[in-house]
C-alpha cells in the first residue's frame, strides 16, 4: 500500500466537512497565517516580543497572544504592529478553492 501525502489526505479530510467547519477552519487557516507573518516579520527585524510591545504600545503578553494566534486584534492593532514592523496591511486575492 502507497503512503498518501500530507496534502493528499488534508484534502480528504476537508470534503468531508460541513459548510459551518469548513467556515471555521478557514477562518482558523487566516488567524495562524496572520500570527506566522508576525512573529516571522519581528523576527527578521531582530525584535523580541518585549522590543515590539514598547515599539507598539501593545503589552507584551498581547503580543505572544497575537503571535500564537489565541487572539483576535483589531485592525488599529494590527497597524500599530504593521507601523513597528514596517510592513503594511492589505487584502490580497486568495486564488479560488
Amino acid at each position: 500500500m502507497m503512503s498518501r501525502s500530507y496534502e493528499d489526505a488534508t484534502v480528504e479530510r476537508r470534503s468531508r466537512l460541513s459548510g459551518a467547519a469548513q467556515a471555521q477552519q478557514a477562518v482558523f487557516e487566516r488567524v495562524y497565517s496572520i500570527a506566522g507573518q508576525v512573529t516571522a516579520l519581528r523576527e527578521r527585524r531582530g525584535l523580541t516580543q518585549g522590543d515590539l510591545a514598547e515599539r507598539t504600545g501593545i503589552n507584551q503578553g498581547d503580543i505572544s497572544r497575537i503571535e500564537r494566534g489565541s487572539a483576535n486584534p483589531t485592525e488599529r492593532t494590527l497597524a500599530r504592529i504593521g507601523d513597528a514592523l514596517g510592513a503594511e496591511l492589505r487584502f490580497v486575492e486568495r486564488s479560488p478553492s
